[in-house]
């Protein structure tokens, strides 16, 4: 039972210290959240789109089998973007809306387990690691 206790303590420290791998690009190229026991990757596209990817625990295996995307942003109006799954991924068309500004929700269910809200502040940015905020704030006390 100790050896399951410490097991759990560890597991449980580095999912937290590691910010849910949000300091790094995902295996796309894009920005991380978890929203629940999956993650999601935005990914900024050339053409007045994004693309969702709907990725297990494991930054792995994107799925649209099962899944829905729903996103909007939020700045000076709101915009609900229209989504639409595609082979592994879904894409969502921004239209005239950029990324520059404001807050983009994305709501997801994958493998119908449903997430909750992964709130992007815009403009798309990594999170800094731990160690990065540590140093931050050691340097602002100087």
């Amino acid at each position: 039972m100790t050896h399951f206790l410490i097991l759990s303590l560890l597991i449980l420290a580095s999912v937290k210290g590691s910010a849910h791998g949000e300091d790094k690009f995902g295996p796309n190229g894009g920005y991380l959240k978890m929203p629940g026991n999956f993650h999601t990757e935005v990914v900024p596209g050339k053409s007045g789109s994004i693309k969702i990817y709907l990725l297990d625990i494991a930054f792995k295996n994107p799925t649209v089998k099962n899944s829905k995307v729903s996103a909007s942003i939020t700045n000076k109006t709101n915009k609900e973007l229209l989504c639409t799954a595609k082979r592994d991924y879904f894409v969502c068309s921004l239209g005239k809306t950029d990324l520059a500004k404001g807050v983009l929700s994305v709501f997801a269910e994958r493998d119908q387990i449903k997430g909750a809200e992964a709130v992007y502040t815009l403009p798309l940015t990594l999170a800094k690691a731990e160690g990065d905020k540590k140093m931050e704030d050691h340097g602002n006390h100087n």
